[in-house]
């Protein structure tokens, strides 16, 4: 780990930016698809489906570009208070003094038959009295496909993740910050 200097009292903001430029190459391909398809289908039905589908990643990658613009689009913050998650449904804050350790993992997680590795990726380890209370939701909907990637339940631990892939930063500045504040503003 380099030993940068840290202002550990700053407020340091990573915003949505690489997580929505992500999402709408993926929209605009959609919608590209979708026009294709309009444009080559014999039947008026497949037009009309194919269409409507189209105008639907059409309006995502509008509403991708209006929240990139957005002033407040954080995904994390580091404050001396804490970090504050926008990663779920809901914001929240996780603060120094709840955080039991900073590690860097391997995060395995299957999704549809699928397993993803993101690797060397930040966790904060927080009590599952903490998750269970602040973080945790019943609704699966609300949770989202993603949420085994996020939040790793392990016994009384749970590990919450800070992908450096969806952040403006490398995994060593991610580890870098985090674990600075926290050996500051933590429990001694």
């Amino acid at each position: 780990m380099s030993d940068a200097y840290v202002n550990v009292n700053e407020r340091l903001v990573w915003s949505r930016t690489k997580l929505h430029r992500k999402r709408m190459i993926v929209f605009a391909l959609g919608t590209a698809a979708a026009v294709a398809v309009v444009l080559l289908a014999d039947n008026q039905l497949e037009r009309w489906a194919f269409g409507a589908a189209g105008a639907v990643f059409f309006a995502f990658c509008f509403y991708d570009i209006y929240r990139m613009m957005e002033p407040n689009s954080a995904l994390i913050e580091l404050l001396p208070q804490g970090i504050i998650f926008r990663t779920t449904s809901e914001d929240f804050i996780v603060p120094w003094n709840e955080i039991h350790g900073v590690e860097s993992t391997d995060i395995h997680f299957t999704f549809r038959g699928r397993t993803e590795v993101y690797t060397n990726v930040t966790v904060v380890i927080v009590s599952k009295f903490f998750y269970d209370c602040v973080i945790k939701t019943g609704n699966f909907i609300s949770r989202g496909p993603g949420w085994g990637a996020h939040f790793i339940e392990e016994g009384e631990r749970v590990k919450v993740a800070l992908h450096h892939e969806l952040l403006p930063a490398s995994a060593e500045t991610v580890r870098r910050e985090v674990e600075a504040r926290w050996k500051v503003f933590g429990k001694k």
